[in-house]
C-alpha cells in the first residue's frame, strides 16, 4: 500500500462507482461499502441515526458515533470515513452543508470530548457524495446530498492524544433544504477494499531461495534472470531489444535508482514516442512445451520522472497472440489469439492526493471480449496496486487456460506477495490449439497519445515457474 496514499475528495476521489479515479478502482458495490453498527456488510442497523424532515428549513443533526470512531483510534478498523445513508423508501432527499459551504457555520464538524476534559473540533479532510448519476468526483460542491440513490462519505483526520481516552464522539451537521419528504439518515463505517484486512503476504518458492541466489535450479523454475551482463538480450526472442529503449544499468543516480541486486533492466519511454520495450520469452523457442498455466513474476521499480500524466499504456504479461490477435486493436475471438499484458494508468496532472504514484492493473483480450479494444481489469482488491515511485515492488501474474467449451480460466495477480486480483470464469479459447505462447516483456505509452517527456522504469530478479514464486527473501 502506498505509503503516502490518503483519501481526498479532489478529482480523482470517490464517485458512486470508484473509490479511487485514477486507474478506476471500484467499490465491491456501487455506491459505496459499508459496514453497519453490528459489523455486518451493507446491513442496515447505523451506529446512530437522525431524521430530517423536509420543508422544514434550516435543521442542525447530531449523530453519536463515539463506538465507530473509538474502533478507529485503537486501530481495530482503519479510518476510511463516515457513510451517510438514507434510512428511509422513497425519493426524499436531503442536501447538507459540505465543508466548501459558503455558510461557515453550517460545515460538518466532529465534536470529541476526553478523559482528560479537553474537547475537540474537526473540520473533515474531505468530503463528498456518491450520486450514481454522476461519473465525475462532486468533492467541491458545496452541498451532500443523501438519498435512495445517493449517499454520503466524510472523512476526519483524528489527533493522537496520549495519555487520554475518548468519551464521546458527536457528528454535527446541517440542512437548509429538503426535497420531497426529506428522511432519515443513517451513519455507518466507510469500508471500501482498501479499508479491509488485508492479511499476510504468500510466499512461495522463492522463500527457499535468499536473494533469489540459485532460485532457478528449482524444478518448477522455466527461467530466472536479473539481466546481468552485457549481452542479457540474448536470451530474448527475436530483435525486439533493438526497437526497445532499454539497458541494463548498476548505477543510475540521475533517476534515484537503487539496485535490487546488480544490474536491473532500465526502460526508457521517450519523448514523442510510445514503445519503451518489446522482448517476448516464447516457450516453444526455449525447449518447452506451450503451457495451460504459468506464473510469471518479475520486480518493478518506476524512476524518478515516471510521471504518466497524459495517458496509461502497457506493462509485462502473458499472452497467446500468436502473431494474430490479442493487441493493437487485432480483435480475439477465440480462434486466433489472447493477452494478458500488465497495464499503467494515467496519473492526473496537478492532483497532490497522487503525485509519484500509478495504479497498475491488467488489459486484457479474451474470447468474450464484444469490440477490437481490449478491457482494462484494475488490481483493486486494496491499494497495494497503487505503486509509489523510486520503490521495488514484486509483481506475479498467474493464468491458468479454460478447457475449450467451457468458461474456467483463471487470472490472479500479487504485489509484494498480496492478492490484488482474482479473475474466475474466464474464457480465453475456444480451440485447445491456443496455449500460454509467450511471456511478454511489453513497455508501451497509450494507446496511440507518444509520451509527453521521457519517462523510466526498472525491471529485475524475473522468474517464470510451473508453481507459486512469491517475494524474494532478504
Amino acid at each position: 500500500m502506498p505509503d503516502r496514499f490518503v483519501p481526498t475528495d479532489d478529482s480523482v476521489g470517490p464517485t458512486c462507482a470508484y473509490y479511487l479515479g485514477m486507474g478506476s478502482l471500484p467499490w465491491s458495490r456501487p455506491g459505496g461499502d459499508w459496514v453497519d453498527a453490528a459489523g455486518e456488510r451493507y446491513a442496515a442497523r447505523p451506529f446512530d441515526a437522525s431524521p430530517v424532515p423536509g420543508g422544514r428549513g434550516r435543521q442542525f443533526i447530531e449523530m453519536d458515533v463515539t463506538g465507530l470512531v473509538r474502533s478507529w483510534l485503537d486501530g481495530s478498523h482503519r479510518n476510511a470515513g463516515l457513510l451517510l445513508r438514507a434510512l428511509t423508501p422513497g425519493n426524499g432527499v436531503v442536501a447538507l452543508h459540505s465543508r466548501e459551504s459558503a455558510d461557515a457555520a453550517a460545515r460538518p464538524i466532529l465534536k470529541l470530548e476526553w478523559t482528560d476534559g479537553s474537547r475537540s473540533r474537526l473540520a473533515p479532510s474531505a468530503d463528498t457524495h456518491l450520486d450514481c448519476s454522476s461519473l465525475t468526483s462532486l468533492g467541491a460542491q458545496q452541498q451532500l446530498l443523501v438519498g435512495s440513490q445517493l449517499s454520503a462519505l466524510l472523512l476526519f483526520a483524528l489527533p493522537s492524544k496520549p495519555g487520554a481516552t475518548l468519551v464521546r464522539a458527536v457528528l454535527s451537521m446541517a440542512s437548509d433544504q429538503q426535497y420531497s419528504h426529506g428522511g432519515t439518515i443513517g451513519v455507518f463505517r466507510a469500508d471500501p477494499p482498501y479499508a479491509r484486512p488485508q492479511g499476510r503476504p504468500e510466499f512461495g518458492i522463492a522463500q527457499g531461495y535468499p536473494l533469489d541466489a540459485h532460485l532457478g535450479e528449482h524444478p518448477a523454475v522455466l527461467k530466472s534472470t536479473g539481466f546481468e551482463g552485457s549481452f542479457w538480450f540474448f536470451e530474448w526472442l527475436g530483435i525486439g531489444w533493438l526497437r526497445s529503449a532499454a539497458k541494463a544499468v548498476e548505477h543510475d543516480p540521475e533517476r534515484k535508482f537503487e539496485p535490487l541486486s546488480g544490474q536491473a533492466l532500465r526502460v526508457t519511454i521517450k519523448r514523442g514516442t510510445n514503445l519503451g520495450l518489446d522482448l517476448s520469452y516464447t516457450f516453444k523457442s526455449h525447449g518447452h512445451p506451450e503451457p495451460e498455466e504459468i506464473y510469471f513474476r518479475y520486480y518493478l521499480r518506476f524512476a524518478d520522472d515516471w510521471n504518466p500524466s497524459l495517458d496509461g499504456g502497457k506493462l509485462p504479461g502473458l499472452a497467446g497472440t500468436y502473431g494474430q490477435a490479442g493487441w493493437g486493436m487485432r480483435k480475439t475471438d477465440g480462434y486466433n489469439g489472447w493477452s494478458l499484458r500488465g497495464e499503467f494508468a494515467a496519473r492526473p496532472p496537478g492532483v497532490p492526493s497522487v503525485a509519484g504514484l500509478t495504479a497498475i492493473g491488467s488489459y486484457a483480450y479474451h474470447a468474450d471480449i464484444e469490440d477490437a479494444a481490449g478491457e482494462s481489469w484494475p488490481w483493486s482488491e486494496g491499494l497495494a496496486g497503487v505503486l509509489q515511485n523510486n520503490r521495488w515492488y514484486c509483481i506475479e501474474q498467474y493464468v491458468r487456460l479454460n478447457t475449450p467449451g467451457r468458461k474456467d480460466g483463471v487470472f490472479r495477480a500479487w504485489v509484494d506477495g498480496r492478492r490484488v486480483l482474482e479473475r474466475t470464469a474466464i474464457r480465453f479459447r475456444h480451440v485447445p490449439e491456443l496455449k500460454i505462447e509467450k511471456i511478454w516483456l511489453n513497455v508501451y505509452h497509450g494507446g496511440v497519445s507518444p509520451a509527453p517527456h521521457d519517462m523510466s522504469l526498472y525491471i529485475d530478479n524475473l522468474v517464470i515457474a510451473r508453481q507459486y514464486i512469491g517475494p524474494r527473501q532478504n
